[in-house]
Order: structure tokens, then C-alpha cells, then sequence
């Protein structure tokens, strides 16, 4: 059991370690994570309003086209109206320019409302450029901020981490459940050292006998009121 409660100290000072080490690199991590979505976001908003634009483009130019057939149709029913015998040649073919002029109209509408939607959609699209401009020149400063503190502790974190792993390989699976429960709860903190009789935790007053079976280090008690593992460390 001895041996159990200094490797569960020993547990500890690694965490509290890789706890700093985290602590140095900040909120980086998560404001990094946080640009990437956001530039993400209006990339794809970007892309899905030009691919928008195209459409509305490529419809611009059908209906240039059809406004001009129109018009060349409407010039030559005009013209055919001078060269009719009968009334009822007259009337078919007012009938037939009055369906060009109503088609001409709704291609000419059209044409204005794409117009007007095309503008407004560039107009965003320079917006978003200019947006997008932006974050990635600060999620390009935050990465690299991120990547220097990361290159600072790299390696003593990957040896913390391979010291943790051997610690806990051996471990019982109940003790180490009941540390890292604790440890969350309790800001990091799941073993606590005793210090002039009380919890070096939460300091609650621990009775003299529990002190003396705790130095002992015969089995594993724990804090009556913060749950921390206690353990006895020989000054």
C-alpha cells in the first residue's frame, strides 16, 4: 500500500505539471479552434453565395438573349403587319406580338430583379472577402503563437505523459477511478498531502488517531469533507 500511495503523490506532481503546462499555452487552444470554425463558416458561406452569382450570371446572359430574339420577333411580326390581306392574318399576328411584348416584359423584370440580386450578393461577397482576410490573418498569428508554446513544452509534456502512463499501467483500477473523479471535482487536486494534522485540501481538522494510521500508509483514507485521498509525506 505504501507503494501505492507514492505513486498516487507521484501521479499527482505529474498532473499538477501537465496542468501548468497547459495553463502556459492559455486559451490559445481554443481561441485557435475557434477562428478555424469561424473562417470555416464564412468560407462556405463564400462559396455557396458565388456558386449563386454563377447561376444568376449564366440566367443574365440567357435572358440578353432572349430579350434580343424577342425584340427581333417583335420587329418582324411589326413589319408583317404592313404586308397582311386578311383580317384574320391582322389578328393572329396582333395575338402573337401581344404574347412577345408580354414575354419581353417578364424577361426585362426578370433581368432588372437578377441584376439587383447579383449586385447585392457581390456586395457581400466583398464584405466576406475582406472578413475572411481578416480572421486568417489573426488565426494566422494565433497558430503561430500557439505552435511556439507548444515547441517550449512539447517535450517535457511527452515525458510526463510516458512517466503517467507507467505510473498508472500497474494501478488498481478502483483507486484510480476514485483519484481522477476527485481530481476533477476538486480542480485538479484528487490526492491531498496532510500538514499539522489537518487536510492540506480543504484544511478540515483530521482526529489525531486518523493521522497516525494515515502515516502508517497501510491502506487509503480519504478527506471526510473534500473526498481527497490522503497521504503522508515525510518532511
Amino acid at each position: 500500500m505504501q507503494k501505492t500511495l507514492s505513486a498516487l503523490i507521484e501521479l499527482q506532481e505529474i498532473d499538477n505539471r501537465l496542468d501548468e503546462l497547459r495553463e502556459e499555452r492559455g486559451d490559445l487552444p481554443e481561441i485557435v479552434e475557434g477562428l478555424r470554425s469561424k473562417f470555416n463558416t464564412k468560407n462556405e458561406t463564400k462559396i455557396r453565395l458565388q456558386e449563386e452569382i454563377d447561376a444568376s450570371s449564366k440566367r443574365v446572359r440567357e435572358l440578353t438573349v432572349l430579350i434580343q430574339e424577342t425584340k427581333d420577333k417583335l420587329n418582324d411580326e411589326n413589319n408583317r403587319l404592313y404586308q397582311v390581306k386578311t383580317n384574320k392574318e391582322y389578328d393572329a399576328i396582333t395575338i402573337e406580338i401581344e404574347v412577345l411584348q408580354a414575354n419581353l416584359k417578364n424577361y426585362e423584370n426578370e433581368l432588372v430583379s437578377l441584376n439587383e440580386s447579383v449586385d447585392e450578393k457581390m456586395s457581400v461577397q466583398t464584405q466576406l472577402e475582406s472578413e475572411l482576410s481578416t480572421i486568417k490573418t489573426e488565426l494566422e498569428e494565433n497558430e503561430q503563437d500557439l505552435k511556439e508554446r507548444l515547441s517550449e513544452t512539447e517535450v517535457e509534456e511527452k515525458e510526463l505523459l510516458k512517466s503517467r502512463e507507467k505510473i498508472v499501467k500497474d494501478f488498481n483500477e478502483d483507486i484510480l477511478s476514485s483519484y481522477e473523479i476527485v481530481r476533477e471535482a476538486r480542480e485538479g487536486q484528487g490526492v491531498a498531502v496532510v500538514s499539522d494534522g489537518h487536510c492540506g485540501g480543504c484544511y478540515s481538522y483530521i482526529p489525531p488517531q486518523k493521522v497516525v494510521e494515515i502515516r502508517q500508509q497501510k491502506k487509503i483514507f480519504t478527506c471526510e469533507f473534500c473526498g481527497r485521498i490522503l497521504v503522508w509525506e515525510d518532511k
